[in-house]
């Protein structure tokens, strides 16, 4: 795993507010509009998501961003390839991000993801609730260390973030 000296990485927090949820926040050093848009730009999301370490990369992404529109990410690493995709339903920009999100593994598993994004004091913290479609696949995704993958990749978020600021 590549060390991190990211800022705020202690902001980190998931909990499950339900059977069926999953619930991440985090802070990062950077106005909403711009934490919205490494979200949602395939040549910045490329550069933190799934980003665990040696071996780990995103091979596909590919985003149409737009209520309808499809996404679909595939996460090399070292042991092969996991794909995702699903469906915008709703897009407010900088503010909140609503899609499906499907594991490619396991197509006929749909989650709902909802990301909101909230300034505070010149940063933004970005809150997402996935709502699965039960508490056995939640509990399967905790059980994937979901929590470790995230963190980090959040991790390569905030860095992503300080460079797109100096630009």
């Amino acid at each position: 795993m590549v060390a991190t000296s990211a800022a705020n990485k202690d902001s980190f927090q998931v909990t499950t507010p339900s059977e069926q949820e999953i619930h991440m926040t985090r802070l990062f050093n950077a106005p909403r509009h711009l934490v919205f848009e490494a979200m949602t730009r395939p040549e910045h999301v490329k550069r933190w998501w799934g980003c665990l370490g040696e071996g780990y990369g995103v091979s596909v992404c590919e985003i149409d961003l737009r209520p309808g529109g499809a996404w679909r990410f595939v996460n090399r690493h070292p042991h092969g390839e996991a794909a995702f995709h699903g469906e915008y339903k709703e897009i407010t920009p900088p503010s909140r991000l609503v899609y499906t999100e499907i594991f490619e593994m396991f197509p006929d598993t749909v989650s709902l993801v909802t990301s909101v994004l909230t300034e505070e004091g010149g940063k933004t913290r970005v809150t997402t609730t996935t709502r699965y479609p039960s508490k056995e696949v939640r509990d399967a995704v905790i059980a994937s260390g979901m929590e470790h993958g995230a963190a980090l990749s959040y991790d390569r978020l905030e860095d992503l973030v300080a460079q797109l600021q100096q630009r």
